[in-house]
């Protein structure tokens, strides 16, 4: 094969793999307010603080990413707004929320299963993808139709923390999460982990 070829091939593969990650959005077309009050400088701050945990597990979020066409950074902010990238729990076993979220990614035990895989492992993450994030922008999807996939992404954030019966309207999206912010925060946080260091 010349070397064109090989040039040609290795840059559609290219595309298609980075392609592969913005199935149900992209958040780099979203523009969130970050924390409330505080704004997407704290929210940037907040990740940054996170980095060295999120850079450990970056191989998890990668391929759970990929394996559900959904942005890494989005993975990786969400376990940094629940756990600071899993450095809260390392004293607690794993257990956070009084004792009612387990996990990186916190997991309700009270609402699913999910103490079958180790608490900072691949496979809680990957659960966790699976059966919670993806599920809830595709309901979110299916509740707003009319929203596009950007929003509908950060609408399945939003009932990642309070469930898809609170994502009622785009302009109070985050009214009844955790500080009224959590949407806000992780797509801030998720879009610094790309602008500022290289994830996708």
């Amino acid at each position: 094969m010349n070397p064109l070829a090989v040039l040609t091939l290795l840059a559609i593969s290219t595309g298609a793999w980075a392609a592969s990650y913005t199935c149900h959005g992209d958040v780099t077309r979203l523009h969130p307010h970050g924390q409330h009050n505080r704004g997407v400088a704290a929210s940037n701050r907040g990740v940054d603080y996170d980095y060295h945990d999120l850079l450990a597990k970056k191989s998890c979020y990668e391929a759970s990413g990929a394996r559900h066409c959904i942005q890494p950074s989005v993975i990786a902010a969400l376990a940094s707004r629940e756990s600071r990238g899993g450095r809260l729990l390392t004293s607690t076993g794993g257990w956070g929320d009084h004792h009612h979220a387990y996990g990186i990614l916190q997991c309700d035990i009270r609402y699913h299963s999910c103490q079958q895989y180790a608490w900072n492992s691949c496979e809680h993450i990957e659960q966790m993808v699976k059966e919670v994030l993806v599920a809830y922008i595709g309901q979110v999807a299916r509740k707003h139709p009319t929203w596009s996939r950007d929003q509908q992404l950060q609408g399945g954030i939003a009932a990642y923390n309070s469930g898809v019966g609170n994502v009622q309207t785009w302009a109070h999206l985050d009214v009844g999460t955790t500080g009224n912010d959590y949407s806000n925060d992780v797509v801030a946080r998720a879009k610094h982990l790309i602008s500022s260091h290289g994830w996708h």
